[in-house]
């Protein structure tokens, strides 16, 4: 691949409709029980170019300090060439536009996108799909989610998926939702040590499992607001009320429900009216950057 001639990748983000923390792990990794929904928007674009002779993989980047070889995308690029015999020296630029510290899961949707991308030219090196999630898992919990991109359960620290496009697509079916990204940098690191802390206040009660929540058969999210869980809210809100009065004024305008995504601090809101929707998003750009779509 010469310069001018880069492939250009888009990587877009996702919201958990539901999120249980069910334990932690002897690894430091928790367990999870937890309900992936993509999105198109916001979404990042990398920019892969082969790289000078001897240069290995390199990354620059729109936002410099999130450039360099600890970013994801190097390690998701090195991780690859390792286990595939994949040697070729890469030039990575990446446009960062999903925000860091969101709950979206921009990073490991960045990681996801690449891996697909050099799996599918790898030629006679190509990994297996089961190498590839193995690979995508070892780089983080959510990018063997993004390498698949269809709304999916995952238990474990995420690996373990079932998909569920048609259910989620029924859940949703004729709903608006407003996505709402603060400018506010949630440590996820720092939200499961404080959900460890508070674990045993957090965990009662547990009320319906997800399991029993899907076998009923609900026709729309909307009509059954326990199905909208997010066990790091109450964590999260302790110490950043802003968010807490952020989910409140969605539902104040007019939102069936809203719900932080992953470890925040995004927030997304589902709307049963468009023009609702339209007004809230509206209501809310003073203080946040916002993306709405149509389910």
């Amino acid at each position: 691949m010469a310069q001018a001639e880069a492939t250009v990748l888009k990587a877009g983000c996702k919201v958990n409709l539901w999120l249980r923390i069910t334990g932690a792990r002897p690894d430091g990794y928790h367990d999870l029980d937890t309900l992936f929904y993509p999105l198109p928007e916001p979404h990042d674009t990398i920019h892969v170019s082969e790289g000078l002779a001897g240069s290995g993989v390199t990354l620059t980047c729109d936002i410099p300090e999130l450039a360099g070889q600890d970013n994801l995308l190097v390690k998701a690029a090195r991780a690859f060439q390792r286990e595939s015999g994949v040697g070729a020296d890469l030039a990575l630029h990446l446009e960062k536009r999903i925000p860091v510290g969101a709950g979206l899961g921009g990073g490991s949707s960045d990681a996801a996108s690449l891996l697909r991308f050099l799996n599918k030219e790898a030629g006679d090196q190509i990994l297996s799909q089961d190498d590839l999630n193995s690979l995508a898992a070892s780089l983080g919990a959510d990018v063997p989610f993004f390498l698949q991109d269809k709304p999916a359960r995952a238990l474990s620290i995420g690996e373990q998926l079932t998909p569920l496009q048609d259910q989620a697509e029924t859940l949703l079916q004729g709903l608006s939702l407003v996505l709402v990204c603060p400018d506010l940098h949630v440590s996820t690191a720092w939200a499961y040590s404080a959900w460890d802390k508070a674990q045993e206040k957090i965990l009662s009660p547990r009320g319906e499992s997800l399991t029993a929540l899907l076998q009923a058969g609900i026709s729309s999210v909307s009509r059954c607001p326990a199905l909208l869980v997010n066990d790091f809210e109450p964590v999260v809100f302790a110490a950043y009320p802003e968010l807490r009065r952020l989910k409140e004024r969605l539902l104040q305008s007019g939102a069936s429900s809203a719900l932080l995504s992953g470890s925040g601090a995004s927030m997304f809101a589902l709307f049963r009216d468009k023009a609702t929707a339209q007004d809230a998003a509206k209501g809310v750009a003073d203080t946040a950057t916002t993306y709405m779509m149509m389910l």
